[in-house]
């Protein structure tokens, strides 16, 4: 079974991606802020990671910078943020991420675009 980080600090957006990703049939770890994911992604294994940008302690853009310095390497990333500006789609690209889903999100697409992601 595919594995999935859920980095999210909004309660009602995690149990939406939760409830989502369990009915079909993934294995969804939860993180509230970027520190929290910093060490699950350390610690673990995953297949992919949905990633809010504005989070606690550590925002999404910096846990991947962080990442990137300590060359720890994720196979798949999905951003997911309320923050449909330019730039930020701009900045996730230097990161080799090209998925990123605004909210409030597309129930089918966003099932549909973690699936392809993970084939």
């Amino acid at each position: 079974m595919k594995r999935i980080l859920v980095v999210e600090d909004n309660n009602l957006n995690m149990k939406l991606f939760y409830d989502i990703l369990t009915y079909n049939k993934f294995v969804v770890e939860k993180a509230f802020d970027g520190i929290e994911a910093y060490k699950k992604i350390k610690e673990d294994v995953f297949d992919l990671v949905i990633l809010d940008l504005q989070l606690p302690k550590l925002d999404g853009f910096a846990l991947l910078e962080k990442l990137q310095k300590e060359k720890i390497r994720i196979p798949q990333i999905i951003i997911v943020s309320a923050c449909a500006m330019d730039k930020d789609k701009n900045k996730a690209l230097e990161f080799n991420i090209d998925t990123y889903i605004t909210k409030p999100i597309d129930i089918n697409n966003f099932i549909t675009t973690v699936v392809s992601k993970l084939q």
